[in-house]
């Protein structure tokens, strides 16, 4: 068990899901949150399919956990027809290809603190997959224990896979963002879970690309800064404890009843949050838009805040 190096607030620093234990109080199985000794215990269970989610598969070519197949952010989980994220087709295909039935236990992993692969999990539970989980530390845990990695991509067996439909609870879009939750009125949160460079609107984006570009800087007007880098223990990229990123959240304006509404640029770092509320903690009501400010600092006539 990982201890939290620099425990922001002097909170406990004891980190939830270890040893594939549920991350939740009254966590339904599977875990949405299992570490690196579960993941090597189930690598030959056909029941279990871990998949590498990725800015794009590069990382995965490497090297990778023996068994898994790969998803690129920029390439598989971004429709090829429009702006946004993949459909519900699309994302049939690419399950299908990789093997997946709705019955699959999906573990996903990845790099740059696992974000990509929160999104990937997002995604899936808005498609409603229910057996997912994410590898506490993703890739960076896995490759520090010293765990096999290989080269060689499994053949798999093609599936048919039908998804049941998106939960539109689990999503904000713009329009929802802008009738309800600009502003943060009352019974309602909103958080930006970029840098306090960029919520603050001193600095653009750090890569240049196409689904990133944007003309104004700032914050969606109410909202409160929480980056996601503030979720993860520093040293070992795993999720700090429980009571941690409850007392966060609390810090930063959360009440226990509150609607919330995450974002960051395109979603990626604003699904880690929505993956420590939704599946850590258990909260209900808490809607990511994956739109981001990518959308949001591109409309005409939306309020912004610096």
């Amino acid at each position: 068990m990982h201890q939290d190096q620099t425990p922001l607030l002097g909170l406990p620093t004891r980190s939830p899901g270890a040893n594939g234990s549920p991350a939740t109080n009254g966590s339904p199985a599977p875990a949405r949150l299992v570490d690196v000794d579960w993941l090597l215990q189930h690598l030959d269970d056909p029941s279990v399919r871990p998949i590498e989610a990725g800015l794009d598969s590069s990382a995965y070519y490497e090297g990778h956990v023996p068994g898994a197949s790969a998803l690129s952010w920029l390439d598989d989980l971004h429709d090829p027809g429009w702006r946004g994220a993949v459909s519900q087709a699309r994302l049939e295909q690419l399950l299908g290809f990789r093997g997946v039935t709705p019955q699959t236990h999906v573990v996903l992993y990845g790099d740059s603190d696992n974000m990509f692969a929160a999104y990937a999990e997002w995604l899936l539970r808005y498609y409603g997959h229910g057996p997912v989980s994410l590898l506490d530390g993703g890739r960076k845990a896995w490759l520090d224990a010293g765990a096999p990695v290989t080269a060689d991509v499994a053949p798999v067996t093609p599936s048919t896979y039908v998804s049941p439909g998106p939960n539109e609870s689990l999503r904000a879009t713009r329009d929802l963002l802008l009738e309800r939750y600009v502003g943060a009125p009352a019974g309602t949160a909103v958080l930006d879970c970029r840098a306090a460079s960029e919520y603050h609107g001193r600095a653009g984006s750090a890569v240049d690309l196409p689904v990133m570009f944007h003309r104004l800087s700032g914050h969606v007007p109410g909202a409160r800064n929480l980056p996601s880098s503030e979720l993860l223990d520093p040293q070992t990229g795993r999720f700090r404890s429980l009571e941690y990123l409850r007392r966060a959240l609390a810090a930063h304006g959360v009440g226990p009843d509150d609607e919330v509404v995450l974002y960051c640029d395109v979603g990626e770092r604003s699904a880690l949050a929505w993956f420590v509320m939704s599946e850590l903690l258990g909260r209900r009501g808490v809607r990511h838009y994956d739109g981001g400010w990518a959308e949001y600092g591109s409309l005409v006539g939306a309020p912004v805040t610096r």
